[in-house]
């Protein structure tokens, strides 16, 4: 063998027998992960499946619906329904009446006088004419609808 291939063959032969076991168990490797992977994958897929088949039970079957429903708004569940204040006053419920307290919120602002678009654009027309810097204060000043109003015209 070393006079057909020479001096260097067998340590050729022995890098390149590591470097293929190196290659398979990377992929042995990869493979068991794989495996897991698809094994989590079809576990929840099989719960998910059994949680959509207890949903379409619930749903299309009456009487399991009516069993859910009085077990979740029953005594035990978590949104418990009252039937009477005895069982309000005793769960600790407070069961007094609401007070309204009306004085006590700020009257709303009034109204201001509706300006008129004829005469607001009509002076803006004059202030634009002697002092354009300053006509950008006038249209701030502007109810909305009135600038609004106008852009639908010229529309």
């Amino acid at each position: 063998m070393i006079d057909a291939f020479g001096v260097e063959a067998p340590a050729v032969l022995n890098n390149y027998a590591l470097q293929l076991e190196g290659m398979l168990d990377s992929a042995v490797a990869w493979g068991n992960q794989a495996a897991g992977l698809i094994t989590g994958y079809a576990n929840f897929a099989v719960n998910e499946h059994q949680e959509n088949l207890a949903y379409n039970e619930i749903l299309t079957n009456p009487d399991v619906l009516s069993d859910y429903t009085l077990k979740f708004f029953g005594p035990e569940g978590p949104y418990p329904v009252y039937e009477s204040e005895e069982q309000l006053e005793t769960r600790g419920y407070p069961t007094g009446a609401i007070e309204p307290q009306m004085g006590q919120f700020p009257a709303p602002p009034a109204s201001a006088a509706p300006q008129q678009p004829e005469n607001f654009w009509g002076s803006f027309n004059e202030l634009m004419a002697r002092d354009p810097q300053n006509a950008w204060r006038v249209l701030n000043q502007a109810q909305p609808q009135t600038v609004a109003n106008k852009l639908f015209v010229m529309e």
